[in-house]
């Protein structure tokens, strides 16, 4: 089936490129202090000593110091939502842009060659409007790395542009239970429930991807057409 991608769509598709970056390593820096000697009796004038038993030739040297606790290096679900929570947090749309590229990264970081592969396939499938293939490609990285619930966004996107509201809704349904703090998600959720006829539904979706992402590319316009439509339907 050909379905036609509106331009109120290709917002959302923005959603299925995945980006990888270098994760970064965090390295604390130790510092050693010194400890004084302590003394030990007082000096024999020419005679050398013989060695001390152990419990006595502790006191004579010094003790190097216990290391400092190492801080516990963050997982990537703790950075994942550090870079969420400075989205919410963003001054303007250029920075916003930019943190969500580094969330998209974080997200995808775990991803397998042969799962990016798969992605790849799917998004030249999608291009083509071949949305069974695309899909198709999608629900086998899911068989790979079920674990991974961004792939079920990506499906959820491919469903959306091929008319399959309700598809879409089960596949954003597990990525939002995963990742409630993925704007993408709950855009994508509000244009699904959009699509079923669903306002209310609609706005609640989109009013929470308001909160994660404020500073949303053309957030305006689409909070219009979704009130407009509620208002259409209350009237």
């Amino acid at each position: 089936m050909v379905c036609r991608m509106t331009d109120g769509r290709r917002w959302l598709m923005a959603g299925a490129v995945l980006l990888c970056s270098p994760a970064l390593t965090f390295l604390p820096v130790q510092a050693a202090r010194a400890a004084d000697p302590a003394a030990s009796g007082p000096a024999a004038p020419s005679a050398a000593q013989p060695a001390l038993p152990g419990s006595q030739a502790g006191t004579a040297k010094a003790t190097a110091p216990a290391s400092s606790p190492r801080p516990p290096r963050k997982t990537l679900h703790d950075r994942l939502v550090d870079a969420e929570k400075a989205l919410a947090m963003a001054g303007n749309e250029k920075q916003a842009g930019e943190i969500s590229e580094r969330a998209e990264a974080l997200r995808s970081r775990a991803l397998t060659g042969s799962v990016q592969m798969l992605i790849s396939d799917s998004h030249d499938a999608l291009e083509k409007h071949d949305f069974q293939q695309a899909q198709d490609d999608l629900t086998a990285a899911i068989t790979i790395q079920p674990d991974q619930s961004v792939l079920y966004r990506q499906r959820a996107a491919i469903r959306l542009a091929a008319g399959d509201s309700n598809g879409a809704i089960a596949d954003l349904g597990v990525e939002l239970q995963a990742d409630p703090g993925d704007p993408t998600a709950w855009g994508m959720l509000a244009e699904a429930e959009h699509e079923r006829h669903e306002p209310e539904a609609a706005l609640k979706a989109f009013h929470q991807m308001l909160l994660l992402n404020p500073k949303s590319p053309d957030s305006d316009k689409q909070l219009k057409t979704l009130e407009q439509a509620r208002d259409g339907q209350q009237d």
